[in-house]
């Protein structure tokens, strides 16, 4: 913990020198029809490895609601974007996120986690039909599902 205090956030210090939150042009639309081919190789993670990279539970137990009130529109104006880096291995390299406590090194924000959640957790138990249908709405607000699809306060825990 302490070396990883010590060297900063890298991702953050990428974002900042390249410009990348001023250039929308460099983003390619994710949406219900691309989500799993676009992030095919988005790394599959444990909730293990997730409490690990969160450096705890807390995150985590906000991540079903997190996104579950996010892809029905239940949130306000504030939005954050998120960066994660992932190598060809399959390891979270690092993350950024524009709130307050995004740029943080030891454990994440609940921004950052419900991202890691989302993508290397659950939409993978969706895939295997035990778990909720989110990947219609998750990264495309126009596609939100139902109220009678799901209900937020009855996801499970993990």
């Amino acid at each position: 913990m302490l070396e990883k205090c010590k060297k900063g956030n890298a991702i953050q210090k990428m974002v900042t020198e390249e410009g990348l939150l001023t250039k929308r042009t460099i983003y390619k639309l994710v949406d219900a029809s691309n989500v799993l081919d676009e992030l095919a190789d988005f790394p599959v993670l444990s909730m293990d490895k997730l409490r690990e990279i969160t450096m705890g539970v807390y995150q985590l137990k906000q991540a079903p609601n997190y996104v579950c009130q996010r892809t029905r529109g239940h949130s306000n104006k504030l939005s954050h974007t998120v960066f994660i880096s992932y190598s060809d291995e399959g390891d979270i390299e690092g993350w950024y996120c524009t709130c307050k406590s995004g740029a943080r090194v030891v454990g994440c924000c609940a921004h950052v986690a419900s991202v890691l959640w989302y993508l290397g957790y659950q939409r993978l138990e969706q895939q295997s039909g035990s778990r909720r249908d989110f990947k219609t709405s998750v990264l495309d607000a126009s596609h939100i599902p139902s109220s009678d699809e799901s209900d937020c306060d009855s996801l499970p825990e993990e």
